[in-house]
């Protein structure tokens, strides 16, 4: 993390986005107790009217993307909305910010098709796990170089642009410190861009029960080489079409902001402490989490759900229905499976390779190597495993 020197100069210039008003700030160092690892930020302020809330921050020390992502859902099902006091009865609503960075994955929505969104056969030849994630919005590349944030709040104070445009104001002021003409804004898709309308974080939301969450990624310093490669369309897209009821992303030229993980965290967590608690004495306590932090029972609710994550019926198999399509070099079709829940409910074909054995290949799981260890095509074998 930033050394103190380091967060009082990053404080200074990041206060003046927040507020005309002169704000002073200082850090308390880290502290550790029974209930894990955890630091203050503390804030005196000259407040202007805003909204309160009970503000918790948790970061996560696991790179595992299973782990952050299943304890992001854990820890949605546990936020209780509001906090009551037993000396009153005001009910504060609650608000949590959890920051956390994954290994290298691609990260599917709820309803997406993986077949049209990434090339899976990249995927496998660079071992990089796909993971389909509990809410919706598009498919994601992560890695360390990019950072990961989640904010969740009442159902009812819920808003798709307010968390993204916050973070532009407090990150706005370090591109102006540096000199960088780097200048963050919230377009109309509610993605952060930068001064030349290139994609730097991308936003989904959860609406459940009454509660909400918003999270997003931000493009640190993130492998964009490997990122394109993984996310486009397959090297034989021209002759395959994907056709289905899935939400599909929309492609958008991206850009890495340049700044480390560190100075992101600090300068995410002042901004929400300035503008969702009421600062003073009451210092926002940091909660670092990871898989040796759990109890007994937040490990058996996360492990249920890293398992399903890992699991390629959650992946795949729960894909929406949809027709995969294989043409021929002059376009005509070859073959095309009709995939349900994860196996193939019929296809179509004049080929011989595919005739002759539709009988068999009928309700057999849509992976490649299942699929081609029915036919004879070399060929065609070969493509399929490659594709499916």
């Amino acid at each position: 993390m930033l050394l103190p020197d380091s967060r009082r100069q990053l404080a200074s210039y990041l206060c003046f986005a927040l507020t005309d008003l002169r704000r002073s700030s200082n850090i308390a160092t880290a502290r550790s107790s029974n209930s894990g690892f955890h630091r203050h930020f503390s804030c005196s302020t000259i407040s202007r009217q805003k909204k309160i809330f009970d503000l918790q921050v948790y970061i996560s020390k696991s790179r595992s993307p299973y782990f952050n992502l299943s304890y992001e859902d854990y820890l949605f099902k546990k936020f209780p909305v509001y906090t009551s006091y037993s000396s009153s009865t005001t009910q504060v609503p609650q608000k949590a910010l959890l920051l956390y960075t994954n290994d290298r994955s691609v990260i599917i929505g709820r309803n997406q098709n993986p077949w049209r969104e990434t090339n899976v056969e990249a995927l496998r030849r660079n071992n990089v796990p796909l993971i389909r994630r509990k809410s919706g919005g598009g498919t994601v590349f992560h890695d360390d170089g990019n950072i990961n944030y989640s904010v969740m709040m009442p159902g009812n104070l819920f808003d798709r642009d307010q968390h993204a445009q916050l973070l532009c104001d407090a990150l706005n002021p370090v591109f102006k410190q540096r000199g960088e003409e780097t200048l963050l804004s919230v377009n109309e898709r509610h993605d952060i861009v930068d001064q030349n309308a290139r994609k730097v974080s991308g936003s989904a939301y959860k609406l459940q029960r009454g509660k909400a969450y918003h999270h997003g990624t931000m493009l640190l310093n993130s492998r964009l080489d490997l990122l394109s490669s993984l996310l486009h369309d397959s090297v034989d897209r021209s002759l395959e079409v994907v056709e289905g009821p899935g939400v599909a992303s929309v492609r958008s030229p991206v850009s890495n902001i340049g700044i480390s993980n560190e100075i992101f965290t600090d300068a995410a967590i002042m901004a929400f402490e300035r503008e969702y608690t009421a600062g003073g004495d009451n210092a926002v306590e940091v909660t670092y989490i990871d898989e040796g932090s759990m109890t007994k029972e937040e490990a058996q609710d996360i492990n249920k759900s890293i398992e399903e994550l890992q699991s390629w019926e959650w992946t795949f198999g729960s894909t929406p229905k949809f027709v995969h399509r294989f043409l021929l070099e002059d376009s005509t079709l070859a073959v095309s499976f009709t995939v349900k829940e994860g196996a193939i409910l019929d296809l179509e074909s004049d080929l011989p390779e595919f005739k002759a054995f539709k009988d068999k290949i009928i309700g057999t799981p849509y992976r490649g190597p299942e699929v081609a260890a029915i036919i004879d095509s070399e060929l065609w074998k070969e493509r399929l495993i490659r594709a499916i």
